[in-house]
């Protein structure tokens, strides 16, 4: 799907560009080496109306359609030159556009004027037994006597757990035997039972706090459920694959950003007397990356109307343009790491940190090998479906 912005998201994607730049792109070295979040940086980005224009206007925000949002998205994006941060705005995003689109209308006054303010939520879907694997989630949601339910169980390596002001989990509600129901609560964290596990020391996204959340005999009311009892798992899909769909666009975005420093290195190092930018090899790495962001943007734009408009085949192309993005990031990162030399291998260094964090986009929102096999499934089923219907049609049926 090819895209025009109009003037408005233009000038939405230009802004939060400069907002990035001024706000977020200052502080990411130091943010990274001491592993810190900073909430008055999320709180100043919140004070700019960036959430606000994730929620339609009609409801309170700003957003005329969902491309408005996507502007600011990319927008961000090509200014911050942190990938962890994204990654906190990238899971908070998914939380907001379940209320906007599954929510009740009690649940999004309640919900929606402080998560788009500046408080921070967590997505609670990964178990220790991990996170595309739904059926073996062992966190448990029971009906309580007032109507309500009791919540036991745990997630763990969660993006913003612990600076998480509200969280989303996903909780079985199957009560027979051999049977599998999903549902989805939303709750503040200050509630009694909830317990905020020490964030983890990561490899990379060191500026994205990442841990555990456990619940003991942690009681919601009724309305607390999103979407419905038993309705979680659509929900939950539904939520992975925006997920996937933003990767594409940070990961454009950040491919591009990291473009003019590669062609200046490649114009201005010399090796046996000329510019590396003549040598062809080098050429290769350009092109790869040029070729990594084109790709993760045009797929992330086609999913993203496919969504939007509810159109079948948008979890195809999720998982296609989230594997395609993951790849190209990691193997761009590495691509400059030879295109700088040892300057790009120093602890430190924006292309060290970059490739850092580049691993954990092949694992979150799902691996490479889940998108693969997601990918193959779909593709299968498309094939028998044929098949079937070629078999109708031969048998006059």
């Amino acid at each position: 799907m090819d895209i025009t912005w109009n003037k408005r998201q233009l000038e939405i994607r230009e802004r939060f560009h400069e907002v990035a730049t001024d706000l977020v792109a200052v502080g990411t070295e130091a943010r990274d080496r001491d592993g810190f979040f900073d909430r008055g940086v999320w709180k100043e980005l919140a004070a700019t109306d960036f959430w606000r224009l994730q929620v339609p206007a009609d409801i309170g925000g700003l957003a005329q359609d969902g491309w408005d949002w996507l502007a600011a998205m990319e927008g961000l994006s090509l200014g911050a030159h942190d990938l962890g941060f994204l990654m906190s705005v990238a899971s908070q995003s998914g939380l907001i556009r379940l209320l906007v689109t599954a929510g009740t209308a009690e649940q999004q006054d309640k919900w929606l004027p402080g998560l788009t303010s500046g408080d921070i939520a967590a997505t609670g879907s990964t178990e220790e037994s991990g996170g595309s694997d739904v059926r073996g989630f062992s966190t448990r949601a029971v009906p309580a006597a007032d109507g309500g339910f009791i919540l036991n169980g745990g997630k763990a390596h969660i993006t913003n757990a612990p600076v998480a002001d509200v969280v989303m989990l996903a909780a079985r509600t199957d009560t027979e035997p051999g049977a599998f129901e999903l549902s989805l609560f939303v709750t503040r964290t200050s509630v009694e039972g909830v317990e905020i596990g020490p964030g983890e020391d990561l490899l990379g996204l060191r500026t994205s706090p990442t841990g555990p959340i456990k619940f003991r005999d942690v009681r919601v009311r009724a309305d607390a459920v999103i979407g419905g009892v038993g309705k979680g798992l659509t929900c939950l899909y539904d939520t992975l694959a925006y997920d996937r769909i933003l990767f594409g666009i940070i990961v454009g975005s950040s491919l591009e950003a990291q473009l003019a420093p590669l062609i200046r290195q490649l114009e201005t190092r010399h090796a046996f007397g000329a510019p590396l930018s003549e040598q062809q090899y080098m050429q290769e790495k350009a092109v790869s990356l040029a070729m990594a962001l084109e790709g993760s943007r045009a797929l992330a734009y086609r999913s993203f109307g496919l969504l939007d408009g509810r159109h079948d085949g948008y979890s195809l192309s999720a998982s296609v343009t989230k594997l395609l993005a993951s790849t190209g990031l990691v193997g761009s990162g590495l691509d400059l790491v030879q295109a700088f030399g040892h300057s790009g291998y120093e602890s430190g260094s924006a292309v060290e940190r970059n490739l850092r964090d580049s691993v954990a986009f092949k694992i979150a929102a799902g691996t490479d090998e889940m998108q693969k096999k997601n990918i193959f499934n779909h593709v299968r089923r498309a094939y028998r479906s044929r098949e079937l219907d070629r078999g109708l049609r031969g048998s006059g049926t």
